[in-house]
């Protein structure tokens, strides 16, 4: 899974991804380089995984991981600026919209007052033109190959139209209702706005305790408390959130978040070399999730041995008692794969 954090310049973007990846970015106040990109990895910590781990007593724990990238800040008005910025996120699979909540004047900014509603239509609307232009350019390009007499794909132009349609009605992609088969017709595009995505306000700590922005429809954050909770001690984080009265770190929320954007779910394998979670999207076969973990497991998949965490847990992690009682299933690789579940998978190559 990838994320990326989009937002205007200045929003506090980098110093978030700071805190959720533990870099060391440089956050001046300076317009950076639409080029620029920045990337981490985010361990998925899920206790499950460590309950197993406490059980199996493996050599190696590995998490799930979510790489999260974070780009230049947009500029208002400036559509080439903003067009190579997207071009360095088009295989992200969610995105995050950061928008701004604290006033600062040491931090300049292009708007003349802080509104983060505004500012949350105004990054739509940047996305919308650039994805207007997208489909309205692929359907002259068919229109000139149908002049010259070349074989074109009707249905994808019929597709296009409907999305261009759609975009002129101010509207995301995201919002329309698309077929699996439509999607497949416009899968190369790369639209912006079809990607599924969720905002946060980054507030300073007074508006952050003072419950600033509680009626707005998005969740606050605080960029500066983040960036403090991200170099505490792990021993000591649980007692600084609860002292700050903050749930949980911004990375927990922003992965949380991922999950129910995208329809994820967590497998896991435990053996005695290693115990591992998976990350796949809810619906997933067995067949498929074998090959998540190798291309050789899924082209010889035989079976899936099967339990699920809870069963694991209550039967201490005893397979063979798991065996006895019918609790350790065997699936086929039409089996579908379930939140929790704990799989062994039998193949020959």
């Amino acid at each position: 899974m990838k994320i990326a954090l989009i937002g205007f310049a200045n929003s506090g973007k980098t110093t978030l991804f700071n805190a959720m990846t533990h870099h060391r970015i440089d956050t001046s106040p300076s317009i950076t380089s639409p080029q620029v990109i920045h990337k981490g990895v985010l361990n998925v910590e899920d206790p499950r995984l460590k309950n197993i781990s406490e059980i199996v007593n493996p050599k190696k724990t590995t998490f799930a991981q979510v790489e999260c990238i974070d780009v230049a800040g947009f500029l208002r008005n400036n559509y080439a600026h903003n067009l190579k910025i997207l071009r360095e996120i088009s295989d992200a699979d969610a995105l995050i919209y950061i928008l701004r909540g604290f006033d600062d004047p040491s931090v300049p900014y292009q708007f003349e007052n802080i509104d983060p509603f505004r500012d949350f239509n105004e990054l739509e609307y940047e996305l919308l033109m650039i994805d207007l232009d997208l489909v309205t350019k692929r359907i002259e390009r068919i229109d000139e190959q149908k002049k010259k007499g070349q074989k074109i794909n009707e249905r994808e132009k019929e597709v296009l139209e409907s999305l261009r349609q759609h975009l002129e009605g101010g509207k995301p992609l995201r919002d329309k209702d698309l077929r699996d088969d439509e999607l497949l017709e416009i899968r190369h595009l790369n639209f912006i706005t079809l990607k599924p995505s969720f905002a946060v306000v980054n507030v300073d700590e007074k508006s952050f305790y003072d419950k600033k922005f509680q009626n707005s429809p998005f969740p606050t954050i605080c960029g500066t408390l983040e960036s403090e909770i991200a170099e505490i001690a792990e021993e000591e984080i649980n007692s600084f959130l609860q002292a700050m009265n903050i749930q949980e770190p911004i990375n927990k929320k922003i992965i949380r978040k991922a999950y129910e954007l995208l329809n994820y779910i967590s497998f896991f394998t435990a053996g005695p070399k290693e115990v591992r979670a998976w990350s796949i999207k809810r619906g997933t076969k067995a067949l498929e999730a074998a090959g998540k973990i190798h291309s050789d497991i899924q082209r010889g998949f035989i079976r899936a041995e099967v339990i699920s965490y809870d069963e694991f847990i209550s039967m201490n992690g005893d397979t063979h008692l798991a065996k006895e009682k019918g609790i350790l299933r065997l699936e086929g690789k039409d089996y579908e794969v379930k939140d929790g579940d704990i799989i062994t998978f039998r193949f020959k190559v």
